[in-house]
């Protein structure tokens, strides 16, 4: 008797510990991500009430509110994440390609008043519809 008391009040005991364990380690997941929480909020406003985790941007540098009410940014309530790097070293030139093709001509289709460009390659560009040039407006109807 004595013994299935031990036996249940283990039981009970390891379920009570159990079932604690995993409430604090919800409520530890959740304080986590809320505290790692990010929020853009685009550019810096003055006027605006920020809070811990708002992320900025003010002249090409973004920075990340590290408290409730950080104050004027930058400042000690901001911290700095990213800023616009300098120019790098330009790298070496490239060979020249060979020359984009141009119009040389046009293909007229007067009965469909439509034109259609030649290039120089040879190839035909799209062709331009023409016809609602010369349909009549609704000014001129009259």
């Amino acid at each position: 008797m004595i013994l299935q008391e031990r036996d249940f009040l283990l039981d009970v005991m390891a379920h009570t510990i159990a079932h604690l364990q995993r409430d604090v380690l919800d409520s530890c997941k959740v304080l986590i991500t809320e505290a790692l929480a990010q929020r853009i909020r685009g550019t810096f406003d003055p006027k605006a009430k920020y809070n811990l985790g708002d992320v900025v941007v003010l002249d090409d540098t973004s920075f990340i509110a590290r408290r409730d009410n950080p104050g004027p940014c930058p400042g000690s309530g901001w911290q700095l994440l990213a800023r616009q790097g300098g120019r790098g070293i330009a790298g070496p030139e490239g060979k020249r390609g060979p020359p984009g093709a141009v119009i040389a001509g046009w293909i007229l289709d007067r009965s469909n008043f439509r034109v259609t460009p030649r290039m120089s390659d040879g190839t035909l560009g799209p062709p331009l519809e023409l016809r609602a040039l010369f349909a009549p407006s609704e000014d001129n109807a009259a």
